[in-house]
């Protein structure tokens, strides 16, 4: 067994809690969470001794320095981008990022095209793929067992009207935020490159700056369209629904919220009858986080790209960028 590689998490707030809990619990045989790393000195240091971490730093460059990490997870709002994985990279460290990994295109380019350049791991913390019903859809379609996907319907109702902290000052705010975990399942369910957006926004909430309310849709190529209504104006019937349609059947799940443990999956294909797959996990969303770090982690011992790499997110961050300028066109439609 070789070692495992030495993770460091730039960013102690509320979601530092489960990746850690996830890592320990998916990815801990191939890495171990050493260090910290946050300018706010009390929140850093009740971090670091209530999870046991030896290595503690102020700033990104101070860890980057130190020589005490293999990995870093850039778990910071999308503000904190350049500064650490650039620098990361040139010193060889791998990263994992949470998205948007970049607040452009271009910038998320250029990170790629620099950790490609240094042959350094990079990955997006597009973890919601490895939600268990999202997995099993994928693997049903891989297997042939729906045939070709023709419409990926994905879509989120929510009550999200209490947004604070870094969010609220943000003008790139609902698809970049939240939904740019839809439209990463959507497409990677799809299966096919992006090819065209259409999309309308609206900024409902006069206590943020940016968009909390996305409807859109994305051609691909070969013809497959995928569709996706994201809202935090939902006051009741909380739903999430994601459907594909392919040449030889549907699959269906359905949740009250995209992060529920409780998860089933319906496929049927042609001329059968309805089976249902109980996908239910406890914990479900803290343990998609280990995985995402795991698959990582088994990246950088392999020198084979994850399914979530900055080059496959690229994709992600197309349809993105193309959504926002369709919007302020009121829905023109943009080719990517």
């Amino acid at each position: 067994m070789p070692p495992r590689l030495r993770i460091g998490l730039v960013g102690c707030g509320g979601i530092a809690h489960r990746h850690i809990a996830g890592y320990r619990a998916i990815a801990g045989e191939a890495g171990e969470v050493v260090a910290g790393c946050d300018p706010d000195g009390p929140k850093l240091r009740e971090f670091c001794e209530r999870y046991g971490l030896p290595h503690r730093f102020a700033t990104p460059a101070d860890l980057i320095a130190s020589g005490t990490v293999d990995v870093i997870a850039l778990l910071t709002p999308p503000a904190v981008r350049a500064e650490v994985i650039v620098p990361a990279v040139r010193r060889g460290i791998h990263l994992l990022v949470e998205k948007p990994f970049a607040e452009n295109l271009a910038d998320a380019e250029t990170f790629v095209e620099e950790a490609e350049r240094t042959g350094v791991m990079l990955a997006v913390n597009q973890q919601l793929r490895f939600m268990p019903d999202v997995l099993a859809l994928k693997e049903a379609l891989d297997r042939g067992e729906i045939g070709e996907p023709r419409l990926v319907v994905h879509d989120h109702f929510q009550d999200r009207t209490k947004t604070g902290g870094w969010r609220a000052s943000e003008r790139r705010l609902e698809i970049s935020i939240f939904s740019i975990h839809l439209l990463d399942r959507i497409r990677w369910l799809a299966g096919r490159k992006p090819i065209s957006v259409t999309a309308r926004t609206r900024a409902l909430d006069p206590t943020v700056r940016g968009e909390t309310l996305t409807c859109l849709g994305i051609t691909f190529e070969g013809g497959a369209v995928g569709t996706m209504v994201s809202t935090w104006h939902a006051a009741g019937v909380p739903e999430c629904r994601l459907r594909v349609d392919g040449t030889g059947g549907s699959a269906l799940s359905e949740k009250r919220n995209i992060l529920e443990d409780a998860a089933a999956l319906t496929i049927q294909r042609a001329g059968s009858e309805p089976l249902t797959r109980d996908c239910t996990r406890k914990d479900a969303f803290t343990l998609a986080m280990g995985e995402s770090m795991k698959r990582l982690l088994e990246a950088v011992r392999t020198g084979v790209a994850p399914v979530h790499s900055g080059r496959d997110n690229l994709q992600t961050m197309w349809i993105v960028d193309a959504a926002y300028r369709s919007a302020e066109g009121e829905g023109e439609t943009v080719r990517i």
